[in-house]
């Protein structure tokens, strides 16, 4: 028994060191031609998954592993959004992600159910995380860009940020009946609500959090702090689990109180660099080289609706989002701001996760699921650098001026 437990963790380790290699370093190829790194471990799971060598093939150990990554990488996006992005301009970003996000994912969920004879779960499903922007490759964007200086790449990230949340909400209503997400989404409110006075509370009284939270960074124990954001995390996790909604809204919504304007620049400048570094380094190209494993070939007769979710996705998504910038945005040039909500990325691959896992999908609509995210990735984010490059002298202008 004890010699089949070692056989089993040398397995396991072992596995964790070739994905993380072939992860890290395909993901630093695709950065040097300013794509996602997420996309490079996607495939670099596929390569040795599978669908080409087989070299690693998925295990309940590997989607244990793959969980805890989601919590930390998840509690990361809570961190960086802040719920300072919700309270902003709080009309231009629900407008935004309804005409750029609800609209094509209602005709994509149609389109699903009455062209290609889906079950609902399953094409509401598979539509949603095809449809879903990335607040993870939007907010790593406008920080490069310097566009996250200005008002309006506030609003757009606000605007991806709101998406995401209500991608996640839809995705945990689809298998419970009326009286239970009526519940739930009175119980998410009331969380919702608690947690707007909390971070009020907290504003309010931040000078006194910062002077004691300096106390801790003065004395060299910042893994204090760090470890009661991982415990408020795991506390709102278990809260939303037990009150019937997926975890990852939990980890995220605990981290949108985490902000400068609570703890202070110092602390939130610790705490991020913390995230940054453990989950760039390990959780997020473990998560997604563990995501590309569960990909398999397919078949011919689906490519048909692959391309239909790209399309709808690409066209009614993206002219949607063209014509709200330019309508609203004063400081970005509307091609910019299509290819900014049109790159698709960790959190389309993240709902796509969960609903394999939940068995509303299954491994064809998952992989048909990642090849459009990572069509979309490579593709959207050209178009961001290529819009950028040509209207850089605006967007400089623009930043600098303000």
């Amino acid at each position: 028994m004890l010699l089949n437990l070692e056989i089993l963790m040398l397995d396991l380790i072992t596995s964790i060191l070739l994905l993380l290699i072939v992860a890290i370093g395909l993901g630093e190829i695709f950065n040097r031609f300013s794509l996602p790194e997420v996309v490079g471990a996607i495939i670099a799971g596929i390569i040795l998954g599978p669908a080409l060598t087989g070299i690693i093939v998925p295990s309940s150990e590997l989607s244990t592993i793959s969980v805890l990554a989601l919590f930390f990488i998840i509690l990361q996006i809570g961190v960086e959004a802040s719920a300072d992005i919700f309270t902003k301009n709080a009309r231009y970003i629900t407008s935004f992600a309804l005409t750029s996000f609800i609209v094509p994912l209602i005709v994509m969920s149609a389109g699903s159910v009455f062209i290609f004879r889906l079950p609902y779960i399953e094409a509401v499903s598979t539509s949603l995380s095809v449809s879903v922007p990335s607040i993870s490759i939007a907010s790593v964007l406008l920080v490069r860009s310097g566009l996250i200086k200005i008002d309006d790449g506030l609003r757009l990230l606000g605007g991806v940020a709101m998406s995401d949340t209500i991608a996640f909400i839809i995705l945990v209503s689809l298998h419970l009946a009326a009286l239970t997400i009526a519940v739930d989404t009175a119980s998410l409110a009331a969380f919702v609500v608690c947690l707007y006075f909390l971070d009020m509370l907290l504003k309010s009284k931040s000078e006194i959090l910062i002077r004691r939270l300096d106390v801790f960074t003065r004395r060299e124990k910042e893994g204090i702090i760090f470890a009661v954001v991982i415990l408020m995390g795991l506390a709102a996790s278990v809260l939303f689990e037990y009150i019937g909604i997926t975890f990852v809204l939990g980890a995220f919504f605990s981290g949108l109180i985490i902000h400068q304007n609570t703890i202070g620049e110092h602390a939130y400048g610790i705490l991020k660099r913390t995230f940054q570094r453990i989950n760039s380094s390990f959780f997020i190209p473990l998560f997604f080289s563990i995501s590309g494993i569960e990909i398999t070939i397919i078949p011919v007769s689906y490519l048909p609706y692959l391309l239909f979710l790209i399309a709808v996705t690409t066209s009614i998504g993206g002219f949607a989002a063209y014509i709200f910038s330019k309508r609203y945005m004063k400081s970005i040039a509307p091609t910019v701001s299509l290819g900014l909500f049109g790159g698709r990325g960790a959190v389309g691959i993240i709902i796509a996760s969960i609903a394999l896992s939940k068995g509303f999908t299954n491994n064809t609509d998952y992989s048909i699921a990642i090849f459009a995210t990572v069509i979309m990735a490579i593709a959207f984010t050209t178009v961001f650098q290529y819009s950028l490059k040509k209207n850089s002298p605006t967007q400089l202008a623009n930043v600098a001026g303000r």
